[in-house]
């Protein structure tokens, strides 16, 4: 006489979907990313998780899609899950060993792009590259540039490699390892950053998502949060080209003091805060084409 294998329950993509929104019920974003993890485990749309609300998942899909989403309710952020984050329209691969692109991020490539042709040979010095996305996001919209990316985490450099390359972009990007500038001995026409510049008193303020997943030493800076900028600065004439343009990514507090630091560095120079969608400071830009004539 055969036995009967005990099955679990048969889901549907809506009642997954439920009852994945349900056991994320402390997380505030939970509906939106029960649906991303379910996306990312069918590998539908959204108009396709519509179109087949009735369709029943694997077994094997079922059990995927619920291990994520412990993994989300006990805080992992979503792009560490499916290993993937959106920059600049472009996919970035991601782990737990950079930090993740953020939206708020962009507003550092536009500001380029206002402030230099797409279309010149530039050199392009990103320090702390991380994932590359600021620096792979510049490389796409400048065909002609050629672009170096530093970073002291050997496993940040692989994480950057391997989205140069996948974004066709590996041929024009050199990655080193490193502390901020020390060691290079060139000019760069574009030097762009995004440090950590979180002081550490912030810290029991921020949400676990980012302090129990990604790396701190990418996000806190001392006491007061400007320990990178200091240390980047102190190389900064070396290493920027006298028309060059410089552009750090702050955050909110900050803005103000860092901009007198980088006058202070590069007295000659207009340096000015960029804001992003939401009008809040995200970044000091110091562009060397424009000169503040001086008695």
């Amino acid at each position: 006489m055969g036995s009967n294998q005990e099955q679990g329950p048969v889901w549907s993509l809506t009642s997954i979907m439920r009852e994945g929104s349900r056991r994320l019920s402390g997380i505030d974003t939970a509906q939106l990313d029960a649906r991303v993890i379910l996306k990312f485990v069918t590998g539908f749309d959204d108009a396709e998780l519509i179109l087949r609300a009735d369709d029943q998942l694997t077994e094997n899909q079922s059990e995927t899609f619920f291990k994520f989403i412990e993994r989300r309710a006990r805080h992992e952020p979503i792009a560490y899950i499916t290993g993937s984050r959106e920059f600049w329209s472009m996919d970035f691969h991601v782990t737990p060993d950079v930090l993740i692109p953020r939206g708020d991020s962009e507003c550092l490539i536009e500001a380029v792009l206002a402030h230099r042709a797409v279309d010149k040979a530039w050199s392009i010095l990103d320090l702390g590259v991380g994932s590359g996305c600021l620096l792979c996001a510049l490389m796409h919209e400048m065909p002609s540039a050629q672009g170096v990316g530093v970073d002291a985490s050997q496993a940040a450099l692989g994480v950057a490699t391997e989205n140069a390359e996948r974004l066709g972009l590996g041929s024009r990007t050199t990655f080193l390892a490193g502390d901020w500038g020390k060691g290079i001995e060139r000019k760069f026409d574009i030097i762009v950053s995004n440090p950590p510049y979180i002081p550490e008193g912030d810290r029991p303020t921020m949400p676990l998502d980012v302090t129990e997943f990604e790396p701190n030493d990418a996000l806190f800076a001392g006491v007061d949060g400007m320990m990178a900028y200091r240390d980047i600065l102190d190389d900064i004439s070396r290493l920027l080209a006298p028309e060059g343009l410089l552009v750090f990514e702050t955050g909110d507090g900050c803005a103000e003091t860092l901009v007198k630091m980088v006058a202070k560095t590069l007295p000659r120079v207009t340096v000015s805060i960029v804001n992003d969608l939401k009008g809040r400071p995200r970044g000091v830009i110091a562009d060397g084409k424009s000169f503040i004539e001086k008695d």
